[in-house]
This record gives C-alpha cells, sequence and structure tokens, in this order.
C-alpha cells in the first residue's frame, strides 16, 4: 500500500459549538461522550475554524487500552478498545479517551501542566493541519497506572478534586477512572479481630504482641486453623463488596511478625544481613490465594512486599493465579535510589520479584518526601530514568507511584511521572525542558538550572547518608532543610525573579507565581526556624500578619501542599515527623 501524506483543511461551518465535527455513536461509553465533549471544547478553545469530520469509534480489536488515528476519505477516526473484559487481570479499557489525549496533543498541541485553567496550555491555531503518512496506534506501558496523593481522594474540597481528577483522565491514568481497581493497603486488622484471640491464644505472634488501639497487628500465620478463618473473612468482605475489584491480605504497617519454632524454617536473611520474613509472607498468600481461588475463582487478592519482606527469598513457594505482589520497596523510599548501594542492586532485585509473580505490581514513593513548608522537591532525573523503565522491562502489571498536592512547586515530578506510566521509555529531560517552558516562557531555562541544582544536591545528600533505613530518611526535616535549602534558597530567589522578568504572557506569570507561593511558605518556616538570617529585602519574605493572611488566601489554590488536615502543619520539625 503506497503511503499518502494527506492534508486536510476543510472548512468548520461558521458556529462550531452549534455544529460540532465531533461525533460518536449513539452507544458510546461515559468516557467517550466525556471525551468528545472534550475535543470539541479543546477545538473551540484553539480558534479552529476549519476542520475536517472526526469520529470517535469503539474498536475491541486493538490492545487494552490501545487506540489508533487514522484518516478516512471523510475525516479523522479515533478508534479505541473501550471493552470491560472479564479476564481475572484484565481491567477496564478506555482507549478512545486515551485517543483522544493523544489526538489533542499532538495536532492541537494541547498540554494539561496541572490541574485547573490556568494549568491547560492550548496554542491559537486558525486550521488543524492534520498530516498523517499511516495511521498512530498506542497502548500504555503497563496495564495500570496510578499517581497518588495528588489530591485525588478530598471529595470535600470540589474547587480541587474534580479538576485533579479531569487532569487524571487527562494523562491517562487508571486511577482517574478506577481507584479501586487494585488493592494492597495494609488490611490485617480488616479480618481478625482482638476477640478471635481470645478464643485463640495460641494464634498470637511469638512476640505476644498483636493488638494495638483495639485492632490486631500481627499474628503468627503458621498456626491451625488460622489460614482458613482469615480466608473466610475475606470471601465475607468480598461478598459484601461486590464491586471492589481486588482484596487486599496485606499485614499490618510495621514489624512484629512471629518468630516461633514453626515460623523458623520460613525465615531468612535478606542480603543486607537482616533477618527477611518474605518467603513466611509468601507462603501465607499462597494458602489464602488457594482457598479464596477454590471458593471465589475470578477475584484477585493483593500482597505488599514490603519492609522486612522486600527482598525476594532464593526458594519462594509458588503462587496462585489470583495473588499479585506489589513491591514497595522501603529502601528506596524518599530518593533512597540515589544511594550507591541500593542504585546496583535495583534492577536485580526487580528482575527476582518479576519472576516469581507475572502479576508484579510496583509501589514507590522514590521521588517523594513529606515536605509541608515549600520546598520544592527534586525532579530526579536520575531515578526517573531508571526506574519505570526497568519495570517496564520486566513486565509489570501496574505501578503506584507518589506525587504530591503542592502543584506550585512539583507539577513537573506529578506530570513526568504521570507520562511515563504511559511510556516508559520516555526522554525525561526533554520533557521536563518542554514542561518548563510551556509553563513558564523564556525564561525557562532558568528554572530548569533551578531543578538541576535540586537534583545535585539531594543527589550528594543521600550519598553521603547511611544505607540502613530510618523513617527520617523521607522528610524534609531540621536536617535536609539546612542541608539543602536554605543554602540554596538566594539562588532560588534569583532563578525566579530573573524567569519572572521573561515571562511573556499572563498565564505564564500566574504559574510561575504558584511557584514563588511556594518559597514564600519556605522563607518564613526557615526564619522562624532560625535557618536563615531575618532578610526583610527578599521578595519573599512576610511578616507574621501578612504571612497568616498570605496562608489564608492560599487554602483555594493549588499552590501549596494540602491534605486532609489543611495547608498549615506547624514549624520545621526534627528527625521523624509525628503526627499531632
Amino acid at each position: 500500500m503506497r503511503s499518502l501524506v494527506l492534508l486536510f483543511l476543510l472548512c468548520l461551518m461558521t458556529h462550531l459549538q452549534a455544529e460540532p465535527v465531533v461525533h460518536h455513536s449513539a452507544d458510546a461509553s461515559e468516557t467517550t461522550r466525556w471525551a468528545a465533549t472534550e475535543l470539541q471544547r479543546l477545538l473551540v478553545a484553539a480558534g479552529i475554524d476549519s476542520s475536517p469530520t472526526i469520529r470517535l469509534v469503539a474498536d475491541d480489536s486493538l490492545p487494552q487500552d490501545g487506540f489508533e488515528i487514522r484518516s478516512e476519505k471523510d475525516g479523522i477516526v479515533i478508534a479505541g478498545n473501550d471493552s470491560t473484559p472479564e479476564a481475572l487481570w484484565a481491567v477496564p479499557s478506555h482507549g478512545t479517551l486515551w485517543g483522544v489525549c493523544e489526538f489533542a496533543e499532538r495536532f492541537l498541541g494541547v498540554r494539561w501542566l496541572f490541574p485547573g485553567p490556568l494549568g491547560e496550555d492550548v496554542p491559537k491555531q486558525n486550521a488543524l493541519r492534520f498530516e498523517l503518512k499511516e495511521p498512530i496506534r498506542g497502548q500504555p506501558g503497563f496495564a495500570v497506572r496510578s499517581v497518588a496523593y495528588l489530591g485525588e481522594s478530598d471529595r470535600e474540597i470540589t474547587s480541587r478534586y474534580v479538576p485533579v481528577l479531569d487532569w487524571m483522565k487527562h494523562q491517562r491514568l487508571t486511577n482517574g477512572l478506577h481507584p479501586f481497581v487494585t488493592g494492597y493497603g495494609h488490611s490485617w486488622d480488616d479480618y481478625l479481630k482482638p476477640a478471635d484471640f481470645a478464643e485463640h491464644p495460641e494464634w498470637k505472634p511469638s512476640s505476644g504482641n498483636f493488638e494495638r488501639n483495639g485492632k490486631v497487628t500481627f499474628f503468627c500465620t503458621t498456626a491451625p486453623g488460622l489460614v482458613e478463618l482469615f480466608a473466610k473473612r475475606v470471601i465475607e468482605t468480598m461478598d459484601r463488596n461486590p464491586k471492589r475489584e481486588m482484596s487486599s491480605i496485606s499485614p499490618t504497617d510495621g514489624g512484629g511478625f512471629c518468630a516461633c519454632e514453626r515460623c523458623k524454617p520460613l525465615l531468612d536473611i535478606d542480603p543486607h544481613g537482616k533477618l527477611s520474613h518474605a518467603r513466611a509472607m509468601l507462603t501465607f498468600y499462597q494458602r489464602v490465594g488457594e482457598i479464596i481461588a477454590r471458593e471465589r475463582p475470578g477475584r484477585r487478592l493483593g500482597g505488599f512486599v514490603y519492609y522486612n519482606y522486600q527482598y525476594p527469598p532464593a526458594n519462594a513457594p509458588k503462587l496462585t493465579d489470583n495473588v499479585s505482589l506489589c513491591w514497595a520497596p522501603l529502601n528506596y523510599y524518599g530518593y533512597g535510589l540515589l544511594k550507591p548501594l541500593y542504585r546496583a542492586e535495583f534492577e536485580n532485585v526487580m528482575k527476582r520479584w518479576s519472576k516469581i509473580t507475572p502479576h508484579l505490581f510496583y509501589h514507590n514513593y522514590s521521588t517523594w518526601m513529606r515536605s509541608f513548608h515549600g520546598a520544592p522537591l527534586p525532579v530526579s532525573l536520575d531515578i526517573l530514568r531508571r526506574e519505570l523503565p526497568t519495570a517496564a522491562q520486566n513486565k509489570a502489571w501496574g505501578a503506584r507511584m507518589v506525587g504530591t498536592s503542592a502543584w506550585g512547586a512539583n507539577a513537573p515530578i506529578n506530570y513526568l511521572l504521570a507520562k511515563q506510566l504511559w511510556n516508559p521509555q520516555l526522554d525525561v529531560s526533554a520533557a521536563l525542558n518542554e514542561w518548563l517552558e510551556r509553563a513558564y516562557g523564556p525564561g525557562w531555562r532558568h528554572m530548569r538550572a533551578l531543578y538541576d541544582e535540586l537534583d545535585a544536591k539531594m543527589a550528594a545528600h543521600k550519598e553521603a547518608q547511611s544505607p540502613i533505613y530510618k523513617g527520617a530518611n523521607y522528610e524534609v526535616n531540621e536536617e535536609v532543610m539546612k542541608t539543602i535549602y536554605a543554602p540554596l534558597l538566594a539562588t532560588m530567589e534569583q532563578r525566579y525573579r530573573t524567569t519572572m522578568a521573561e515571562c511573556a504572557t499572563d498565564a505564564q506569570r500566574a504559574r510561575l507565581q504558584m511557584f514563588g507561593d511556594n518559597l514564600t511558605q519556605l522563607h518564613s518556616a526557615l526564619r522562624k526556624a532560625a535557618l536563615i538570617a531575618d532578610d526583610a529585602k527578599s521578595m519573599f519574605h512576610r511578616e507574621d500578619a501578612p504571612f497568616a493572611q498570605f496562608m489564608k488566601e492560599m487554602e483555594s489554590t493549588f499552590s501549596l501542599y494540602r491534605d486532609a488536615r489543611g495547608i498549615d502543619h506547624g514549624p520545621i520539625w526534627k528527625g521523624e515527623w509525628r503526627e499531632p
């Protein structure tokens, strides 16, 4: 078939909204209808006054979440797999929506930089120039793609919640549409209760500590009768929640596992000389999985491999097909993959876990730290270049990465993670450059230099840090403020000033101001902690009363970090943060 280059410059009706050029079938899926409305809106926003007809069609022969954009004699077709397959490890597919997002980015030049109208960048153009030599096909690198901590759970804050979900859909994230398609959370206390241990004291772990604040923490996973009751409770929960797509059987957070005489043969030593409960946990998952597979076929189970069971054992039991392991490598949290020891082992550990389960799910806080005071987090291109590409190469079923709700300073991290979940081979440096240029305009290189400086400072800090895990390793606490942010503050202010002077549009200035809002918060926190001089000449300086008013104004914006406690989390802390 000879290649054709088709250049469509067909006239659009004068009243674009009254005479829509985006069509779908009467029985189109809800997401396809939303996609059609979005594409129509974007055509108007771009100022398009000339466009071919665009048809959205379902084609379930395409891969899961896959799409095809092609030209036909009567216009443009965006086809997508919109099926809801019943296979055990299949998830609902929304290929047409993802195809529309691809079309908007590729041919309209749209970028969704962060949630809300200010974050949507739509270049103006008079005509839709659509040049296509051959169909464009796309499908994701992971079946399940999630970025968390963006504000997607803040239902009570509608002004933030709805735009965040829309942004997630535009970025083709599974959890923007199906937040419960996976389930790996700490859950043992969901199934067993303290009363069970009054009846069966032999189920307590060897330490004897099985309860905290009225909830079960740990137990002996090899005790006769325990797995059977645990599985029975899981089944009861499944039956009460028939639409829940996966049930977690993961242990309680922290340590306290049993090491009795029955459990001892299942314990090993991990690569760093520490006691590992990985084989014991996998054996527990195996036994529960066997019961669920028999009693509730077609239902999925999820189990963490984490903390003192984060390294794969040499002799792992064979898991049933209904069990997915979620590798949450605690050692790598908070930029831990910048430590030479962990960087060197990462690919091999990922490969070994992928051989134990064909449904490996990767979950990490790798480019996240607990940051409450406006400190911009490093993007860490080093980690981005190694982490999700390795997971994809090992055919991970999905991944859940952790972002941050401090969009003003950390939107690039959220954006790059989302883009990599779709395309793990993304050129993250080029994507960062594009984001900065689209967000801030001509002076974007000054902000790139700022992020490079943050990357270098964090890399040096982590390389000097002990590889021994501590909770404080992922805190932007007093030590990190002293080491990284106080020394860099003056440079960050200068780069901000220079970039602002070169902004070409009001939108660029407003986006950069969101970054400045974080530096205002950071300046105040550092000043109150006596980590910087009380410099009233800084453009970010605020006395206490004006700062309090500033924080009040920030409550309804996307600029600063926000969670269920709001945006004010008290002063900079030492060591590991403890919730008040």
